[in-house]
Protein backbone atom coordinates (compact mmCIF):
# COMPACT_ATOMS: atom_id res chain seq x y z
CA UNK A 1 0.00 0.00 0.00
CA UNK A 2 1.44 3.38 -0.98
CA UNK A 3 2.32 5.78 1.81
CA UNK A 4 1.95 8.86 -0.40
CA UNK A 5 -0.71 11.34 0.56
CA UNK A 6 -3.15 12.98 -1.83
CA UNK A 7 -1.08 16.11 -2.17
CA UNK A 8 1.98 13.95 -3.00
CA UNK A 9 0.39 12.55 -6.25
CA UNK A 10 1.29 14.18 -9.64
CA UNK A 11 -1.41 16.13 -11.46
CA UNK A 12 -2.98 14.95 -14.71
CA UNK A 13 -0.77 17.11 -16.91
CA UNK A 14 2.37 15.86 -15.24
CA UNK A 15 1.24 12.27 -15.52
CA UNK A 16 0.70 12.76 -19.24
CA UNK A 17 4.01 14.57 -19.67
CA UNK A 18 2.58 18.14 -20.00
CA UNK A 19 5.86 20.10 -19.65
CA UNK A 20 4.43 23.22 -21.31
CA UNK A 21 1.81 23.69 -18.55
CA UNK A 22 4.49 23.37 -15.87
CA UNK A 23 6.57 26.11 -17.53
CA UNK A 24 3.52 28.36 -17.81
CA UNK A 25 2.71 27.84 -14.12
CA UNK A 26 6.27 28.72 -13.10
CA UNK A 27 6.21 31.90 -15.19
CA UNK A 28 2.89 32.97 -13.67
CA UNK A 29 4.23 32.36 -10.17
CA UNK A 30 7.35 34.41 -10.86
CA UNK A 31 5.25 37.25 -12.23
CA UNK A 32 3.01 37.20 -9.19
CA UNK A 33 6.03 37.23 -6.88
CA UNK A 34 7.53 40.17 -8.77
CA UNK A 35 4.26 42.09 -8.45
CA UNK A 36 4.14 41.49 -4.71
CA UNK A 37 7.76 42.55 -4.32
CA UNK A 38 7.08 45.74 -6.26
CA UNK A 39 4.09 46.51 -4.07
CA UNK A 40 6.10 45.99 -0.90
CA UNK A 41 8.90 48.20 -2.22
CA UNK A 42 6.40 50.94 -3.03
CA UNK A 43 4.88 50.76 0.44
CA UNK A 44 8.34 50.87 2.00
CA UNK A 45 9.30 53.89 -0.08
CA UNK A 46 6.06 55.60 0.88
CA UNK A 47 6.78 54.88 4.56
CA UNK A 48 10.27 56.34 4.26
CA UNK A 49 8.87 59.46 2.67
CA UNK A 50 6.27 59.75 5.38
CA UNK A 51 8.87 59.29 8.14
CA UNK A 52 11.10 61.86 6.47
CA UNK A 53 8.22 64.32 6.46
CA UNK A 54 7.31 63.60 10.10
CA UNK A 55 10.96 63.90 11.14
CA UNK A 56 10.99 67.58 10.17
CA UNK A 57 10.47 68.37 13.87
CA UNK A 58 12.47 66.33 16.37
CA UNK A 59 13.65 66.56 19.94
CA UNK A 60 16.04 64.43 22.01
CA UNK A 61 15.25 64.27 25.73
CA UNK A 62 17.97 62.95 28.06
CA UNK A 63 16.54 60.45 30.55
CA UNK A 64 19.73 58.64 31.64
CA UNK A 65 19.51 60.00 35.19
CA UNK A 66 15.72 60.25 35.40
CA UNK A 67 14.23 57.93 38.04
CA UNK A 68 11.17 57.30 35.86
CA UNK A 69 13.25 56.11 32.90
CA UNK A 70 11.93 52.56 33.35
CA UNK A 71 8.42 53.79 32.70
CA UNK A 72 9.43 56.15 29.85
CA UNK A 73 11.21 53.41 27.89
CA UNK A 74 8.25 51.03 27.96
CA UNK A 75 6.53 50.44 24.63
CA UNK A 76 3.13 50.94 26.25
CA UNK A 77 4.16 54.38 27.56
CA UNK A 78 5.52 55.51 24.21
CA UNK A 79 2.36 54.25 22.49
CA UNK A 80 0.32 56.25 24.98
CA UNK A 81 2.29 59.41 24.09
CA UNK A 82 1.73 58.75 20.39
CA UNK A 83 -2.01 58.29 20.84
CA UNK A 84 -2.28 61.39 23.02
CA UNK A 85 -0.19 63.75 20.87
CA UNK A 86 0.40 62.16 17.47
CA UNK A 87 4.18 62.26 17.89
CA UNK A 88 6.41 59.21 17.61
CA UNK A 89 8.75 58.35 20.49
CA UNK A 90 11.63 55.87 20.45
CA UNK A 91 14.37 54.92 22.89
CA UNK A 92 17.94 55.69 21.93
CA UNK A 93 21.36 55.48 23.53
CA UNK A 94 22.54 53.34 26.44
CA UNK A 95 21.87 53.66 30.14
CA UNK A 96 25.04 54.40 32.09
CA UNK A 97 25.08 54.31 35.91
CA UNK A 98 28.13 56.55 35.49
CA UNK A 99 27.34 58.79 32.56
CA UNK A 100 30.94 59.92 32.34
CA UNK A 101 31.63 56.60 30.61
CA UNK A 102 29.32 57.49 27.73
CA UNK A 103 30.85 58.14 24.31
CA UNK A 104 29.76 60.05 21.22
CA UNK A 105 29.14 56.75 19.50
CA UNK A 106 27.17 55.36 22.46
CA UNK A 107 25.50 58.38 24.11
CA UNK A 108 23.55 58.23 27.39
CA UNK A 109 19.94 57.02 27.34
CA UNK A 110 17.49 59.44 25.70
CA UNK A 111 14.10 59.65 24.01
CA UNK A 112 13.94 60.62 20.34
CA UNK A 113 10.69 62.48 19.60
CA UNK A 114 9.46 63.03 16.01
CA UNK A 115 6.48 65.15 14.97
CA UNK A 116 4.93 66.59 11.84
CA UNK A 117 4.47 70.04 13.37
CA UNK A 118 6.00 72.12 16.16
CA UNK A 119 2.68 72.08 18.04
CA UNK A 120 2.57 68.28 18.10
CA UNK A 121 6.23 68.17 19.10
CA UNK A 122 5.63 70.55 22.02
CA UNK A 123 2.61 68.55 23.16
CA UNK A 124 4.73 65.40 23.21
CA UNK A 125 7.50 67.17 25.12
CA UNK A 126 5.01 68.47 27.69
CA UNK A 127 3.51 65.00 28.04
CA UNK A 128 6.95 63.46 28.61
CA UNK A 129 7.85 66.14 31.17
CA UNK A 130 4.65 65.35 33.06
CA UNK A 131 5.63 61.68 33.18
CA UNK A 132 9.13 62.61 34.35
CA UNK A 133 7.65 64.73 37.14
CA UNK A 134 5.54 61.86 38.52
CA UNK A 135 6.78 60.93 42.00
CA UNK A 136 7.07 57.17 42.02
CA UNK A 137 8.40 57.20 45.56
CA UNK A 138 10.97 54.62 46.55
CA UNK A 139 11.28 51.94 43.91
CA UNK A 140 12.47 49.32 46.42
CA UNK A 141 11.65 50.37 50.00
CA UNK A 142 8.01 51.19 49.29
CA UNK A 143 7.47 47.76 47.75
CA UNK A 144 9.01 46.13 50.79
CA UNK A 145 6.90 48.28 53.10
CA UNK A 146 3.72 47.30 51.25
CA UNK A 147 4.62 43.63 51.46
CA UNK A 148 5.45 44.01 55.14
CA UNK A 149 2.13 45.72 55.85
CA UNK A 150 0.28 43.13 53.81
CA UNK A 151 1.94 40.28 55.69
CA UNK A 152 1.73 41.84 59.14
CA UNK A 153 0.31 39.31 61.58
CA UNK A 154 -1.84 39.90 64.65
CA UNK A 155 0.23 40.22 67.80
CA UNK A 156 0.03 40.29 71.59
CA UNK A 157 2.47 41.59 74.22
CA UNK A 158 2.28 40.07 77.71
CA UNK A 159 4.45 41.72 80.40
CA UNK A 160 6.23 39.25 82.68
CA UNK A 161 6.09 41.68 85.63
CA UNK A 162 8.68 39.99 87.88
CA UNK A 163 11.68 41.47 89.65
CA UNK A 164 15.04 39.76 89.56
CA UNK A 165 15.93 37.80 92.68
CA UNK A 166 18.88 35.65 93.63
CA UNK A 167 18.92 32.09 92.25
CA UNK A 168 15.91 32.72 89.98
CA UNK A 169 16.59 33.37 86.27
CA UNK A 170 13.29 34.76 85.00
CA UNK A 171 13.89 34.22 81.29
CA UNK A 172 15.08 30.65 81.82
CA UNK A 173 11.97 29.90 83.87
CA UNK A 174 9.71 31.33 81.15
CA UNK A 175 11.21 29.51 78.16
CA UNK A 176 11.74 26.27 80.11
CA UNK A 177 14.55 23.72 79.82
CA UNK A 178 16.05 24.08 76.35
CA UNK A 179 13.12 26.33 75.44
CA UNK A 180 10.57 23.51 75.79
CA UNK A 181 7.74 25.69 77.18
CA UNK A 182 7.90 28.23 74.35
CA UNK A 183 8.30 25.50 71.73
CA UNK A 184 5.22 23.73 73.07
CA UNK A 185 3.08 26.88 72.74
CA UNK A 186 4.35 27.46 69.22
CA UNK A 187 3.65 23.88 68.14
CA UNK A 188 0.18 23.87 69.67
CA UNK A 189 -0.93 27.17 68.15
CA UNK A 190 1.17 27.72 65.02
CA UNK A 191 2.40 31.08 66.33
CA UNK A 192 5.76 32.66 67.07
CA UNK A 193 6.51 33.25 70.75
CA UNK A 194 9.55 35.32 71.76
CA UNK A 195 10.82 36.76 75.04
CA UNK A 196 11.91 40.36 74.54
CA UNK A 197 12.92 43.37 76.60
CA UNK A 198 15.46 43.94 79.36
CA UNK A 199 17.22 40.71 80.35
CA UNK A 200 15.79 38.74 77.41
CA UNK A 201 19.03 38.48 75.40
CA UNK A 202 16.87 39.24 72.33
CA UNK A 203 18.62 41.77 70.09
CA UNK A 204 16.30 44.04 68.13
CA UNK A 205 17.11 44.01 64.39
CA UNK A 206 16.85 47.80 64.15
CA UNK A 207 19.24 48.61 67.02
CA UNK A 208 21.29 45.45 67.55
CA UNK A 209 20.58 45.51 71.29
CA UNK A 210 17.86 44.62 73.78
CA UNK A 211 14.71 46.70 73.90
CA UNK A 212 14.47 49.22 76.74
CA UNK A 213 11.05 47.85 77.70
CA UNK A 214 10.60 45.67 80.79
CA UNK A 215 10.69 41.94 80.07
CA UNK A 216 7.67 40.76 78.05
CA UNK A 217 6.47 37.91 75.84
CA UNK A 218 5.71 38.76 72.22
CA UNK A 219 3.22 36.57 70.30
CA UNK A 220 2.54 36.79 66.56
CA UNK A 221 0.55 34.53 64.26
CA UNK A 222 -1.24 34.43 60.92
CA UNK A 223 -4.71 34.29 62.50
CA UNK A 224 -6.37 36.05 65.42
CA UNK A 225 -7.63 32.74 66.81
CA UNK A 226 -4.13 31.28 66.87
CA UNK A 227 -2.76 34.31 68.70
CA UNK A 228 -5.63 34.21 71.20
CA UNK A 229 -4.97 30.52 71.93
CA UNK A 230 -1.25 31.19 72.38
CA UNK A 231 -2.09 34.08 74.73
CA UNK A 232 -4.13 31.76 76.96
CA UNK A 233 -1.32 29.19 77.14
CA UNK A 234 1.24 31.93 77.81
CA UNK A 235 -0.83 33.39 80.63
CA UNK A 236 -1.06 29.92 82.18
CA UNK A 237 2.71 29.61 81.91
CA UNK A 238 3.20 33.00 83.55
CA UNK A 239 0.95 31.96 86.46
CA UNK A 240 3.22 28.99 87.14
CA UNK A 241 6.38 31.08 86.82
CA UNK A 242 4.99 33.76 89.12
CA UNK A 243 4.05 31.13 91.73
CA UNK A 244 7.59 29.76 91.65
CA UNK A 245 8.93 33.29 91.85
CA UNK A 246 6.79 33.99 94.93
CA UNK A 247 8.08 30.83 96.66
CA UNK A 248 11.65 31.71 95.88
CA UNK A 249 11.08 35.29 97.02
CA UNK A 250 9.73 33.96 100.37
CA UNK A 251 12.75 31.69 100.76
CA UNK A 252 15.13 34.53 99.97
CA UNK A 253 13.31 36.79 102.43
CA UNK A 254 13.51 34.11 105.16
CA UNK A 255 17.20 33.65 104.49
CA UNK A 256 17.74 37.38 104.70
CA UNK A 257 15.88 37.51 108.03
CA UNK A 258 17.94 34.64 109.43
CA UNK A 259 21.11 36.30 108.24
CA UNK A 260 20.02 39.57 109.84
CA UNK A 261 19.31 37.82 113.13
CA UNK A 262 22.67 36.09 113.04
CA UNK A 263 24.33 39.42 112.41
CA UNK A 264 22.46 40.99 115.34
CA UNK A 265 23.44 38.09 117.61
CA UNK A 266 27.02 38.35 116.54
CA UNK A 267 26.99 42.08 117.13
CA UNK A 268 25.51 41.55 120.62
CA UNK A 269 28.04 38.84 121.43
CA UNK A 270 30.84 41.03 120.16
CA UNK A 271 29.64 43.90 122.35
CA UNK A 272 29.39 41.67 125.39
CA UNK A 273 32.79 40.17 124.73
CA UNK A 274 34.30 43.62 124.50
CA UNK A 275 32.66 44.61 127.79
CA UNK A 276 33.89 41.54 129.61
CA UNK A 277 37.33 42.02 128.19
CA UNK A 278 37.28 45.61 129.36
CA UNK A 279 36.29 44.56 132.86
CA UNK A 280 38.90 41.85 133.01
CA UNK A 281 41.47 44.26 131.74
CA UNK A 282 40.71 46.77 134.45
CA UNK A 283 40.44 44.01 137.00
CA UNK A 284 43.87 42.81 136.12
CA UNK A 285 45.20 46.33 136.09
CA UNK A 286 43.71 47.14 139.52
CA UNK A 287 44.89 43.82 140.94
CA UNK A 288 48.43 44.53 139.93
CA UNK A 289 48.12 48.04 141.34
CA UNK A 290 46.89 46.79 144.72
CA UNK A 291 49.51 44.11 144.80
CA UNK A 292 52.23 46.66 144.20
CA UNK A 293 50.74 48.95 146.81
CA UNK A 294 50.64 46.11 149.32
CA UNK A 295 54.26 45.25 148.60
CA UNK A 296 55.30 48.87 149.12
CA UNK A 297 53.32 49.03 152.35
CA UNK A 298 54.95 45.88 153.69
CA UNK A 299 58.36 47.19 152.78
CA UNK A 300 57.79 50.48 154.58
CA UNK A 301 56.45 48.71 157.67
CA UNK A 302 59.50 46.47 157.88
CA UNK A 303 61.85 49.42 157.74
Amino acid sequence: MSSKRKWDQPGPAAAEGGGLDETKTAVDAAAAAAAIAAKIAAQFAEGLAKDAHEADYTKDIDINDVRNRYMLTKGSTQQEIHEATGASVSTKGTWYPDRSKATEKDPPLYLHVMASSPEILQQAIDHINQLIAIDLGSLVEDKKDRLREKRKWPEEKLPVGLESIRNFHIRAKVVGPQGQFVKYIQQETGTRVQVKGIGSAFLEPETGRESDEPLYIHITGPEEGQVARAKVLTEDLLLVVRAEHAKMAAIVQQQQMELHQAQMQYAAYSTMAVGVGFILFWADTLGIFFLCAFFVFCTLAYL
